[in-house]
């Protein structure tokens, strides 16, 4: 009985011992990150029976649990995803609608300062003084927006450089997640500091990404990021890397290498901070240079447009401010093709007011081409002509050596125009002040006439017929000295020695009448340049140089007071969800101090058990003598 009666006592200072225990090691980590409290499962000994009864043989303890709620988790972890993908993009947008608001700023007031540089020459045309206030605001203007591209591109490659930063961490945390479970092998039992090690990793890692936890039967998981991607099989871990991407090989794409293999992943369903930088890289950085490219080549364009239609000082069709964007170069710049690609092709800004932004992608599968807009919508393109060429948005792609089979390639039409844009003139006299496109003319549609070259007839009118099917060109007296043909031509006309282009936007019944005489003190040109100021040269119509530069600017107001909502949205969630986790696996000091009084009480009342039995076994000994 004795005997029974010290294994009872024994079994129980054991089992308040490990509550103990495992109590203090509770305490010790009550700030430590991602720990779980644990908790002894104390079970009843299997009783004894003896003489037709069955006898209670005490306690043992079971297991050390960890209050672990694996639903809760992996919702905290959607939900950290979730909030550090909005912070990350208000972070972002926040950057960048602080300097549109402030540094590139000075694009519109340059462009209103040129602007009335022009309202001061128009009333003294031949001042050199004026004129080259003129040329100094258009190389602001120009100088503005080269200097806002650089910083959008570095912007670019720093967030490249942040994207392979976050792989390789994430690689780590791979690493280390199998590190864990070759521990977890060799850990008998409950490894519960070892899991909590390995959810505190995958919080990490669900901070980068979205990021999902499956439980094998070998007591190991597997860790899977995005829409299912396989980071880690148990003892193997796959590796991130980052590919030169196709055909842009500086947007660099996510790859997971499995084995001997590479898989391209889509950046659409990372989520997380990672997600975040490719969203910025590829869509808001994007679209930032895309409009800023846009209000480049409007500027340019128009502005060289109404040079050619007017006098300089020396007599001469006035020849291109600023960069002209249909140059061979730069129309071949917007092709983003492979680096071992035959292809040549080019792309021509026709229709201002067609433009639009994003990356349009161009496949060839060997007989057909299809053109994927920025929206999404396919289509099959029909090149025609010599060399073959198609229009689509205001752009005329021209191939001059055809894709290989299968293969694709980008059309950018703006997003490099504001870091291309330069001054080509540097000689005041140059600018135009004088129109060759007389008062006289009568035009109803947007007809126009370039002179490409002056010769012996010095004035003429090109008259539309009434149907719009037809031009003749006649001298100022009716005089017909261009016998009716087809409108529009389909090149250069030669009116006694003086080669003419006509455009195919005149309405019927116009008269474009056109004077190549200098006079001096002549502001016509200068006004229609002073004009490009409230003209809606864009969105068919409906916008102006500067309304494009305020749209980008409250484009990204908006989307960044979106992210901001978002994230405070995220913010509660992920707050109310953490606050779920810590109640289950939280240490609560008061509870555990509270445990320790009574596992304590239960520790000396065991311990007086033993007591008992050893004093009843002595004074039964002392019986025998």
């Amino acid at each position: 009985m004795g005997f029974d009666l010290l294994s009872l006592g024994s079994q129980g200072v054991l089992t308040a011992q490990r509550q103990l225990n495992t109590t203090g090691h509770n305490i010790s980590n009550v700030n430590t990150e991602g720990y779980s409290r644990q908790s002894v499962e104390q079970q009843v000994n299997d009783p004894h029976y003896w003489g037709g009864n069955n006898y209670g043989d005490g306690v043992h303890a079971a297991a050390v649990r960890r209050n672990y709620d694996k639903f809760a988790v992996n919702e905290l972890n959607i939900a950290t995803s979730n909030l550090e993908h909005a912070a990350a993009r208000n972070d972002q947008l926040g950057r960048l609608d602080d300097m549109m608001a402030h540094s590139a700023r000075k694009i519109p007031d340059n462009m209103n300062e040129f602007f009335g540089a022009v309202k001061g020459l128009t009333d003294s045309p031949s001042d050199m003084g004026a004129r080259k206030v003129v040329l100094e605001k258009a190389r602001m203007v120009s100088a503005g927006l080269n200097d806002v591209y650089g910083v959008l591109q570095q912007q670019s490659i720093d967030t490249s450089s942040q994207i392979d930063a976050t792989v390789k961490r994430m690689n780590d945390i791979g690493r280390e997640i199998v590190d864990i479970h070759k521990a977890i092998l060799k850990t008998p039992g409950e490894p519960n500091d070892l899991l909590d090690r390995h959810d505190k990793l995958i919080r990490e890692l669900a901070e980068y990404t979205q990021v999902s936890v499956n439980a094998r039967e070998d007591g190991l998981f597997n860790v899977i990021i995005g829409s299912g991607h396989m980071l880690v099989s148990g003892m193997n871990s796959s590796e991130l890397t980052t590919l030169p991407g196709k055909p842009d090989h500086q947007e660099r794409q996510l790859a997971l290498v499995e084995g001997k293999s590479v898989k391209a992943i889509s950046n659409r369903d990372i989520r997380g901070k990672l997600g975040a930088l490719f969203e910025y890289r590829d869509q808001t950085l994007g679209q930032a240079r895309d409009e800023l490219g846009r209000i480049a080549i409007g500027f340019s364009q128009a502005l060289n447009d109404l040079q050619g239609q007017g006098f300089d000082l020396n007599g001469e069709v006035g020849k291109n401010i600023l960069t002209d964007f249909n140059d061979d170069r730069i129309a071949a710049s917007r092709v983003i093709k492979s680096g071992d690609s035959t292809a040549d092709l080019k792309v021509y800004i026709d229709d201002l007011q067609k433009l639009k932004i994003g990356d349009y992608q161009l496949k060839f599968d060997g007989a057909q081409y299809t053109l994927t807009s920025p929206d999404g919508q396919q289509s099959a393109v029909t090149p025609s002509g010599t060399p073959p060429s198609f229009n689509v948005d205001g752009m005329r792609v021209q191939i001059d050596a055809n894709l290989a089979p299968n293969e694709r390639v980008f059309l950018r039409p703006a997003r490099a125009a504001a870091g291309q844009i330069r001054m080509v003139m540097d000689d005041p006299a140059g600018i135009a002040a004088q129109s060759y496109v007389s008062a006289s003319s009568i035009s109803h549609g947007e007809g126009d006439v370039r002179v490409l070259q002056s010769g012996a007839q010095k004035e003429f009118q090109v008259r539309i017929s009434p149907d719009g099917s037809q031009f003749a060109v006649t001298d100022t007296d009716g005089q017909v000295l261009l016998a009716p043909q087809a409108y529009p031509p389909t090149g250069p006309i030669n009116v006694n020695g003086t080669l003419i282009e006509i455009n195919d936007k005149a309405a019927p019944d116009d008269i474009l009448a056109i004077s190549l005489i200098p006079a001096d003190g002549d502001n016509s040109n200068l006004i229609r340049m002073q004009e490009l100021q409230t003209q809606k040269l864009m969105d068919n119509g409906r916008s102006t140089l500067l309304d494009v530069y305020e749209g980008l600017n409250t484009d990204l107001g908006v989307q960044k007071a979106s992210y901001e909502r978002l994230q405070d949205v995220s913010l509660v969630e992920h707050d109310a969800v953490e606050g779920r986790v810590a109640e289950i696996a939280g240490v609560n000091l008061d509870e555990e101090a509270a445990n320790m009084m009574k596992f304590q009480r239960a520790y000396m009342a065991a311990s007086r058990i033993m007591t008992a039995a050893n004093e009843t076994f002595d004074s039964l000994l002392n019986a025998t003598r």
